[in-house]
């Protein structure tokens, strides 16, 4: 269990783990989906150990989702099959979420985040190394600070591997 300070709702690293897995296996998709999202959510906060001092101007939530990217996805999505899989396993009526419940939804937080992967067409990379490249280049983007190389480092701060050995099973 982790003893460090959570922000974003979650309450644990597992907690991010258990959300993830929720997400990717009502959304479907790749198996990697629940791997990407952790280190993504790694990337970004640390998996919530880091709360980011400018609220919504560098996105919001455990993934840092930020509102441009969200309100693309809600209206792309939201007569979706992924918008009924997502009512049917949640509840969440996409069409009706607010960017400002991402905050303290960390489950809101990963389905848009994972929204944001589904939206790429290439596939989700086998190794770490080429995920932290893919993250950077549809995720982070070039107007973001971020880089694969921090990705990395972080996915190792969070300690990502630990979690996912630990806890994966599989999606």
């Amino acid at each position: 269990m982790n003893t460090l300070t959570t922000h974003y709702g979650l309450v644990s690293k597992g907690q991010a783990l258990e959300f993830a897995r929720a997400v990717c296996n009502a959304i479907g998709g790749n198996p990697l989906g629940t791997v990407l999202l952790i280190e993504t959510a790694a990337a970004e906060t640390l998996l919530g150990a880091y709360r980011d001092p400018t609220p919504y101007s560098a996105g919001t939530g455990a993934t840092q989702v930020d509102e441009g990217t969200f309100n693309w996805l809600k209206d792309k999505y939201k007569e979706h099959r992924i918008a009924k899989s997502l009512y049917d396993a949640f509840g969440i009526n996409l069409g009706r979420v607010s960017y400002f419940e991402l905050e303290a939804s960390p489950l809101l937080s990963f389905i848009f985040c994972r929204l944001r992967y589904c939206a790429v067409k290439s596939a989700i990379p086998d190794t770490r190394k080429e995920r932290a490249k893919y993250w950077k280049r549809h995720y982070n983007t070039s107007a973001g600070k971020g880089t694969a190389g921090e990705y990395l480092e972080r996915c190792e701060l969070a300690g990502v591997d630990e979690l996912l050995q630990s806890n994966f099973t599989g999606d």
